[in-house]
């Protein structure tokens, strides 16, 4: 019996790659005949993208199902026997942690995100250029630069800010308004398509090389080098502007090869889960332990992090019985605000009260927020989603 797809993904959002991705590959697996629905609870605002073919669902009756999860995800959160995990970046890289299971199938979207210990052996390059938007208007004369964080936060600036303008956080159309505008796009997070929208714009992007990684380390694939420097460098910006022509044309290619790929991934993903699946046992020894914990928690129970993260995960924990008493944030701007039928609250005013409380860390900031909590003498547990 063919198998039907749950793609396990985050609201659209134009800014990150990984949610564009994810929409993407569900439109394309229902554009190509199969079955494929994005995991939302019907009641929490899930954005897609008004042009794409992306239903949703929520069910428990997953036996008929291959879920397919971000790299990011830990563990099985809708306890489905059939599991893809798709390394949009490297295992581990935002979060620290990897936590996969037994008889799953990986697919990697670039060739620089494999990981040595969980082999994925087959790509999975799903590709979404905005061509009407990123275009070079021809204006003339171009001064000045601008720069993206994103993935590099954190990063120490290495080039002018002078008449420098960063982009994180602006619109796509503010975005290309600059890029054509500007002459120098300096992109401090080692793998954007914003370097390919900018190089479409007219703008020479950069990408600031890290410490110790090497430009063929960086991106192996010579073909998605082209119409970007590593580095700023007089021989990488000759490059970058020598090899543009070639990014234009490669970019109506991934768009082509999109489809090939995402035909391939059809095929082996239903092969391989025609054969294999989770057993019961695997899936009882793979549960994630801080449902049952909180389940019972005789404490009062905080979400911390009023985020996307815990967006996609309210349905999954509601059918889990895992409720919350509070959601609290760090950011001051959320206080007050309400969010999945809670008012979002300051920690400090909530973890200082007397009482028992169990977090649940529902941001990707574990580490940061784990050290945070230990503080409050009232948190006697804490567990996290990733």
């Amino acid at each position: 019996m063919r198998k039907k797809y749950i793609v396990f993904a985050p609201s659209y959002d134009e800014n990150v790659g990984g949610s564009i991705s994810m929409h993407r590959l569900c439109h394309l697996l229902n554009t190509q005949g199969e079955e494929a629905y994005l995991w939302h609870d019907g009641k929490s605002k899930l954005i897609k993208n008004k042009d794409f073919i992306t239903p949703d669902i929520c069910t428990k009756q997953l036996d008929d199902f291959i879920v397919v999860y971000m790299d990011v995800v830990s563990g099985n959160p809708l306890d489905c026997p059939h599991v893809v995990r798709w390394f949009l970046n490297k295992p581990g890289f935002f979060t620290g942690n990897i936590n996969y299971g037994e008889q799953e199938l990986y697919f990697f979207f670039q060739e620089v995100f494999k990981h040595e210990q969980y082999i994925a052996k087959e790509k999975l390059y799903v590709a979404y250029f905005l061509t009407d938007l990123f275009k070079n208007e021809q204006r003339g004369s171009r001064e000045g630069s601008c720069y993206m964080m994103r993935k590099g936060a954190g990063r120490k600036i290495q080039h002018n800010i002078d008449n420098s303008i960063m982009l994180d956080g602006k619109s796509h159309q503010e975005i290309a308004e600059i890029f054509n505008q500007k002459k120098y796009f300096y992109c401090y997070d080692l793998h954007s398509a914003y370097t390919y929208f900018s190089a479409l714009c007219g703008c020479i992007p950069i990408v600031v090389p890290q410490d110790g990684l090497s430009e063929r380390d960086w991106q192996p694939e010579e073909r998605l080098r082209y119409g970007v420097a590593y580095g700023d460098s007089v021989e990488q910006l000759f490059y970058a502007k020598k090899t543009r022509a070639h990014l234009i044309k490669l970019i109506d290619d991934l768009a082509v090869e999109s489809e090939s790929y995402v035909e391939q991934f059809i095929e082996t993903s239903q092969t391989f889960f025609a054969e294999n699946g989770k057993s019961k046992a695997q899936l009882d020894n793979e549960k994630l332990g801080y449902f049952e914990a909180l389940k019972n928690s005789q404490n009062q129970v905080v979400f911390f992090g009023a985020s996307e993260a815990l967006r996609s995960m309210y349905a999954v924990l509601n059918m889990k019985n895992v409720h919350c008493d509070f959601i609290c944030d760090n950011s001051v701007d959320k206080h007050g605000k309400q969010f999945l039928g809670k008012c979002i609250s300051d920690p400090n005013v909530i973890l200082n009260r007397d009482g028992h409380f169990d977090v649940l860390i529902t941001t990707s900031y574990h580490k940061e927020i784990r050290v945070q909590l230990q503080q409050y003498q009232s948190v006697n547990n804490i567990y996290s989603l990733f």
